[in-house]
């Protein structure tokens, strides 16, 4: 399998993939997501990516820089929004997120927080990664449940951060920096 940048003309792809495992209540259609990557690429913030098997898309993690969900933290994150594993391996999940931390690596934004709510069939997966983040230089800060009324489901709400002296580290290499310009005032 190979791992691949997920483009705006994956979108098809992602919606195809995601139809396999969310209620139609919850399901993005194409041009949807297609939009949330090209919003994604235009701000120089995708790190979205795909697990590929003979050119059929066999997994895939939508995440890009976003504002932070805590109420009244204007702050900008990584969120990933989505995920999927047709695969259900837990090597996959984590390739994909020393992927992502990768990326971050290379683009100086270590120094951001890691956010993303959780399905409940995924919860128990990725609460139980601890040790994985651990080794990603990250750790889970907080996890909140709460009640999504429009998809009638209880979601988890994660942040994982480096500890401070994992971000001193980062800072002190960081060439550049994003600064959530984008975010209105």
């Amino acid at each position: 399998m190979n791992l691949q940048s997920l483009e705006p003309q994956d979108a098809e792809q992602i919606a195809e993939l995601a139809a396999d495992f969310y209620p139609e209540e919850m399901l993005y259609e194409a041009a949807e997501i297609a939009a949330a990557l090209t919003s994604a690429v235009r701000e120089g913030g995708n790190f979205s990516v795909g697990l590929l098997e003979r050119g059929n898309l066999m997994a895939y993690m939508l995440a890009w820089l976003e504002e932070s969900r805590v109420e009244g933290l204007r702050e900008s994150v990584v969120l990933i929004d989505d995920l999927a594993l047709a695969t259900g391996e837990i090597e996959d999940l984590r390739l994909m997120l020393s992927h992502l931390v990768g990326q971050l690596q290379r683009a100086g934004l270590t120094h951001l927080a890691i956010e993303g709510s959780l399905l409940p069939d995924t919860r128990e997966l990725f609460l139980n990664q601890g040790r994985f983040f651990a080794s990603l230089g990250y750790e889970l800060v907080a996890s909140q449940d709460y009640w999504e009324e429009e998809l009638g489901a209880e979601l988890t709400w994660v942040r994982y951060e480096r500890p401070l002296e994992a971000e001193v580290e980062a800072e002190a290499s960081a060439s550049e920096v994003w600064d959530g310009a984008e975010f209105p005032e």
